[in-house]
């Protein structure tokens, strides 16, 4: 999926999945929050991630960043490995037992009647030798596959540790700018807590570094002492995003950072993150739902639906050319601040079980022009190909 072929991705998420395990005995249920979601961050982009409620967005950016550990697939960060999960590899060695046991189970049928039906003992101890070497044959294929697939997951259990230097260039600003605050802590302990845990020791250059980065997300240095619940809203989402900037990271995961703020201060805080992405060149993935916001500040869309990628392309491309009905469906719940518009425009609802068959012909991620990707299956391709000529 990587349409800058002399670009290295600043972060690359290969077949992710994250499984949700609830219940007990025959009452466990797996919920697949991500399924083998892919796509390449690209250094001083905006990635919007949208979606509705519920899609994955935010497990996918908590997978990323390391409070959660993915169930399969790979996640690279500046060229390392920092996430890997390996269940796929478990499930190959599982599956690969139960498949030689089948198999030696049906030749020992196959050959006990033979050597039964067999009139010389000759005949019976040859074809008795005969069983023994496939049976041999099947076995070392098996051992074979198991140790390729141990090595695998071996290779995968090497990542990058939490508190490494490189994870350090990696924050998230939270969604609840109140929750994500400890109510007991001044403003200056929770920007300054990032510093103390990377190792920053000298008190003076932390109230110097606390106090910038209060000047850059648009706060006062006597704010320092204060308490969460002193601020409004977005002066609390001002000071996640200041925690998240202190340590100096090249990438922010911004968890639908507006979402719980009123309209005008959301535009400070979006104006805000734009400021800094171009004075400072940080590389942003934006999760959110609101598709206005998305269009305005990111430079590529994905989209999600029930933890899987249906779409990805250029903001401008993702809403000339929507494919995906779902996609389609989201664009046309946005409303816009025309009366006459409004009185014709049509909601389109997405019902997947009208729209795709793909018991016989299951959907993959696929390029339909460069750097526009949309989950379907062959079918559905030659229809979208025939949508955009």
């Amino acid at each position: 999926m990587n349409n800058r072929e002399n670009e290295m991705p600043i972060l690359e998420v290969k077949n992710l999945k994250k499984y949700f395990k609830s219940g007990r005995g025959k009452t466990k249920l797996v919920v697949k929050a991500i399924d083998d979601v892919s796509f390449n961050i690209y250094k001083g982009e905006v990635f919007g991630l949208v979606g509705e409620s519920g899609c994955g967005k935010t497990t996918t950016g908590r997978t990323i960043i390391k409070l959660y550990d993915p169930t399969d697939g790979e996640i690279f960060f500046m060229g390392q490995r920092i996430g890997a999960g390996h269940q796929g590899l478990n499930d190959n060695i599982s599956e690969k037992r139960k498949e030689v046991r089948v198999a030696v189970q049906q030749l020992k049928m196959e050959y006990n009647a033979r050597i039964s039906a067999s009139p010389s003992a000759e005949d019976q101890a040859s074809l008795k030798k005969e069983l023994a070497e496939k049976i041999s044959v099947l076995q070392k294929e098996k051992q074979e596959f198991i140790r390729k697939n141990k090595l695998q997951i071996s290779e995968r259990k090497r990542t990058v540790d939490q508190d490494t230097p490189l994870m350090r260039k990696m924050q998230m600003i939270f969604q609840d700018p109140i929750a994500s605050l400890d109510p007991r802590m001044t403003v200056k302990e929770i920007i300054a807590e990032g510093l103390r845990i990377a190792g920053v020791k000298n008190e003076k250059e932390i109230i110097t570094r606390v106090n910038k980065v209060l000047e850059t997300v648009g706060l006062l240095p006597e704010h320092a002492s204060r308490y969460p619940h002193e601020f409004s809203g977005g002066q609390r989402q001002r000071i996640g995003i200041a925690r998240a900037l202190v340590v100096n990271p090249e990438f922010i995961i911004a968890d639908e950072p507006v979402s719980a703020l009123d309209v005008s201060i959301q535009a400070q805080v979006i104006n805000l993150l734009n400021d800094l992405r171009h004075d400072i060149g940080i590389t942003i993935m934006f999760i959110a739902h609101d598709l206005s916001v998305i269009k305005y500040f990111s430079d590529r869309i994905g989209v999600m639906y029930y933890g899987n990628l249906v779409e990805l392309a250029t903001a401008d491309e993702l809403f000339l050319n929507p494919l995906h009905p779902y996609t389609r469906s989201l664009l046309s719940a946005v409303p816009l601040p025309d009366p006459r518009y409004e009185k014709t425009r049509k909601r389109i609802v997405y019902k997947p079980w009208e729209v795709h068959n793909y018991e016989n012909n299951p959907p993959r991620l696929h390029e339909i022009k460069e750097g526009h990707f949309v989950q379907a299956n062959d079918e559905e391709i030659e229809s979208y190909m025939k949508i955009l000529k």
